[in-house]
Formats: C-alpha cells, structure tokens, sequence
C-alpha cells in the first residue's frame, strides 16, 4: 500500500524550508531595490528613440525595472507587516537537497546559453502573409524551461511542456513582431 503523500503534486519554491528573512533585512533590501529601479527608470527614459516608442531601446529596461519597483514595494509591505507583528524568525539551516537544487539550476542556465550561441540556426516560416523567423531560441528554450519547471515542480510533463511551449510562443511573437527584437540563437 503506497502512502497518499507519494501521489500528491506541489510547488515546493524556490528553497521549500528557509523561511522568511528578518523584517529589517526585508526592509534594507526593498530600499536597495527601490533606489536601483529608479536609477535604471531614469536611465531608460534618457535613451534616444530612433523611431516609435515600442523599438525605444529603454523600453524593456523600463518595464523590467517598473515590475521591480512594484515587487519591491511589496516585499516592503510584507517586512512591515511582520515587523508589527512581532515575527523575527531567521532562515533556518541550509539544505544539502535545496544546495543541489541550486547547482542543477546554475547548470541548467549555464547549458542554456551554451546551447543558444553552438545551436544556432535560422528558418524563416511563412503562413498566409504572415512571416516569422524561427532560431534556435525556441527549441532550446522549451527543452531549458521543462527541465528548469521539473526541478522546482514534479507535476505531469504534458502541463510542463505545455507552460514552456506557450510561454517561449509568446516571447517569441512579442520580440519579433511587437518590440522588432530578434532574439538569441540566430545568425
């Protein structure tokens, strides 16, 4: 007879038993992240743009940047939520599976973008007018985000694949067609 818990499917996160930082270091790192997005908001604004607003090269620094302030504001919110509560709990030890999950991850990218520069390659498909570029950016980049997902979520492969196909699609269409970026992997 299997134990029930063998069968169940969860995210663990990024590092499942470190707990949450003291509120105070929550607090200096939403100020440190706070003043670099400002500066890289700033920074972007100041770019020339050569033609419309959405071939702006600050454009993706700008939105990037902007997602960080936010995320930033809300770690802060957080740290202050729970420094009126009284909740100082420090991370607790290191994890010698949680270490191995970090390294597997460091390879992982590490072989990511070794794959893009030596698999290179560049296809051009049209379909009823409509002309889009394929490199090797796709392919690797569905085989990188499954393997990434697996490490963190040990759900079915269809759903895996599935995130990693759409997702990497959409970066796609978006760079090419919206921002005119081609992306890595081509020539």
């Amino acid at each position: 007879m299997s134990d029930a818990r063998d069968d169940q499917t969860g995210f663990e996160g990024e590092e499942a038993s470190a707990g949450y930082a003291p509120p105070k270091l929550d607090l200096m790192a939403s100020g440190f992240l706070v003043v670099l997005s400002i500066l890289i908001m700033a920074a972007s604004l100041a770019l020339p743009i050569p033609g419309d607003w959405t071939t702006a090269p600050g454009l993706l620094p700008f939105l990037v940047a902007a997602s960080l302030l936010l995320m930033a504001f809300g770690l802060a919110a957080t740290a202050i939520k729970r420094r009126r509560v009284g909740s100082e709990r420090i991370a607790e030890e290191r994890n010698s599976d949680t270490d191995r999950k970090t390294l597997l991850l460091a390879a992982a990218v590490a072989l990511y973008i070794a794959a893009l520069q030596l698999l290179a390659f560049r296809q051009d498909l049209v379909i009823a007018d409509f002309r889009h570029t394929i490199s090797a950016f796709e392919p690797v980049t569905i085989m990188a985000l499954v393997g990434i997902i697996h490490l963190a979520w040990r759900g079915p492969l269809w759903i895996t694949s599935t995130i990693a196909i759409v997702w990497t699609l959409t970066l796609s269409l978006v760079f090419q067609h919206i921002f005119v970026i081609p992306l890595p992997g081509g020539f």
